[in-house]
This record gives C-alpha cells, sequence and structure tokens, in this order.
C-alpha cells in the first residue's frame, strides 16, 4: 500500500478517514494524498453561487482544509483542491498518482447534490477501481 488517496471536507467524518489513513500510512509506510474537490455542479445551480467571489473564497478555505490536514500527517504527505464531480475527481486522481487505497468519511457535509444523487462515498465505491475504505461514525 505505497499510496493512499483521502478525500477530504473538513467534517468530522472526513477528520476520522484523515485520522485512520494516517495509521495506516505510518503501519505501511506510506505517502498520503488529501484531496479537497469543489463540487462545481452545485456551484452551477444558481449565479447567485457561481459568481467569481464565491468561487474564490470557496477556493481559499478548500486550501486551507488541505493545508490543516497535510500538516495533521506530517511529511510524506501532500494536498491537492480540485474542481468538478467529487467522486469523479477522486477517482480520477487517485489513478493518476497509483493509488492502493481511497479513504472516505462514510458521510460528508451536507450539499443538494448528495440529495439528488446519492453521497460521494456511495459513488466512489460503487464506481471506483480501486480498493476503498468507508471509514464509519463511531
Amino acid at each position: 500500500m505505497e499510496r493512499i488517496v483521502v478525500g477530504y471536507d473538513g467534517s468530522p467524518q472526513a477528520k476520522k478517514a484523515l485520522q485512520k489513513a494516517k495509521m495506516l500510512a505510518e503501519k505501511f509506510n506510506s505517502k498520503v494524498y488529501v484531496v479537497h474537490v469543489i463540487d462545481t455542479a452545485v456551484l452551477s445551480l444558481s449565479d447567485m453561487f457561481s459568481s467569481p467571489a464565491v468561487l474564490t473564497s470557496l477556493r481559499e478555505k478548500a486550501e486551507q482544509l488541505v493545508k490543516e490536514a497535510v500538516a495533521f500527517l506530517g511529511r510524506g504527505s501532500e494536498g491537492k483542491v480540485l474542481e468538478g464531480d467529487p467522486a469523479h475527481e477522486i477517482i480520477k486522481f487517485s489513478k493518476e498518482v497509483n493509488a492502493s487505497l481511497i479513504v472516505l468519511g462514510a458521510r460528508g457535509l451536507s450539499t443538494i447534490r448528495r440529495i439528488l444523487m446519492g453521497s460521494v462515498s456511495s459513488r466512489v465505491v460503487q464506481e471506483s477501481p480501486i480498493d476503498v475504505l468507508i471509514v464509519k461514525d463511531q
């Protein structure tokens, strides 16, 4: 298990997933990539949300979340902010870095998209050719 990708949105469930990824990385000497995806489909639902100021604010918040997660993980980790469909982007990035495992929280921050299309974690499990570990809230 050389490379692990963690989907991270700052939610309590994502924090648990980050802790699990750290534990696995320490055990297997793995590199961890923290990925935050700005869901641009939700932004396109309304002109109010698609303004440059809103997107800039979301990018800044995402960068801060990723920076904090990478600091928590320590040496041997990297962060990346992506834009698009979260499930698709997590899977695509995982393939690009040749990840062995994707780690996600059982649920993330609520969005309109989750209500309409299902959770990101469910979609990643269904669509990923890479093993996926879902960390439950306990």
